[in-house]
Formats: C-alpha cells, structure tokens, sequence
C-alpha cells in the first residue's frame, strides 16, 4: 500500500522554467553582472553537484567564487533566493489542485537537490508549499543512497513512490533501492518500465 509520495520540484512540480533572468538580476544586484559572468555561472551550476555531495552556503560560495573569480559576499544567497521566487510557471492553478488532492490520500514529501528555503519559497509562491510535510536534498543530494533513505521517513521503499523527471536520480536509482517511481516527461521516445505521466495532473488519474 503506497502511502508517501516524493517529489522531485524542478522539471516536476516546476516544468519548463528558464532561470536565466533569476540569475541575470541577482549578477546585476550583486554588481558583478557581465555576459562572461552569466555564461560561467550557467555552466557552473551541475558542476556544483560533481564535487559536493550537498548544499551548504559555505561550499555554495567558495565553489561559485572560484568559478567567477569574484570574492561573493555572503547576502548573493539572499538576492538569489529573492530573484528564483520568481521562477514559477504563470499559471499553476491545476497543480495547486492536484497536490490539495493528493494530501488528502498520502503524505507529501520533497526531495530535490538544492536548497530547501530557496525551493520552498517558490512552492509558497505557487500555493503548494503547505502540502509538502518535509523536504530532503539540501544535507545530501542525489543520486547518494542516504538521500533516499531519508526521504522515505518510517516508511518501506515499496510504501513509496518517488516522483521526478530525471530518468537516472528519480527513476534507475530508486528502482534499485526498492522504491516505486513515475516519471514525468512528454518525450514519447523514452523507454522506462515505470509509470509515465506527461504532467503532474495526470497523477489524479493514476493515484
């Protein structure tokens, strides 16, 4: 009996939503904004996750730093966050729907790899955020096994159904960890044993 959902936020609960402007303006604020710049930090960003195993302010901003070759001051966190509010799809009324129906069958959990306050943030922009009992992916990413463990809580992996759209961090690993998973995609030429949705509304259907 299935009795937590996991999702993963960006390309899930988030689709098709560039952050390039969210990074433009914080690169402006923080007054070091040049198209170098912005190429560099836009080519940094999965760069970030080969050579840390979570996300912490510390690393966070040594790592982007180095990068840019720019000493960051502590607060480009808090204009980051600001700006990635924003981020969000115009129109989310059926996945505020979706979700409100969904907590009433299972207990919603996150699991995404970057900062909970940041990613919290843009879910209370949306209206969802409420519905999400814990978030994991900020102490330890995927695709390492403790990430996972986490994220089921008390329950058994086969209590569980990981939600995503990264066919290896949402799908290949938690198969082998025992997890149940849906994959959300609109390419048809994938090939998964799992669950396929095109968009998180399908799930009323499904669950």
């Amino acid at each position: 009996m299935i009795k937590r959902l996991i999702f993963n936020i960006d390309g899930t609960l988030i689709r098709n939503v560039q952050f390039n402007d969210a990074i433009v303006q914080t690169l402006k604020e923080a007054k070091i904004y040049s198209d170098k710049n912005l190429e560099i930090f836009l080519n940094s960003i999965k760069e970030y996750e080969k050579n840390y195993d979570n996300y912490n302010t510390t690393d966070y901003l040594n790592f982007f730093s180095n990068q840019l070759g720019i000493n960051l001051e502590r607060n480009f966190l808090e204009i980051f966050f600001k700006h990635l509010k924003k981020a969000i799809p115009s129109n989310f009324d059926e996945i505020q729907e979706t979700i409100e129906y969904l907590s009433k069958k299972y207990e919603l959990v996150l699991l995404s790899n970057y900062f909970e306050k940041s990613q919290r943030n843009r879910l209370e922009a949306m209206g969802i955020n409420k519905y999400f009992k814990e978030y994991y992916g900020e102490h330890k990413i995927k695709p390492y096994d403790e990430a996972y463990w986490q994220a089921k809580g008390i329950f058994e992996p086969s209590e569980c159904i990981i939600i995503g759209d990264d066919l290896e961090l949402d799908i290949k690993k938690p198969l082998k960890l025992g997890f149940n998973t849906i994959l959300v995609t609109d390419k048809e030429n994938i090939s998964t044993d799992t669950i396929k949705v095109k968009s998180i509304k399908e799930l009323k259907k499904r669950l």
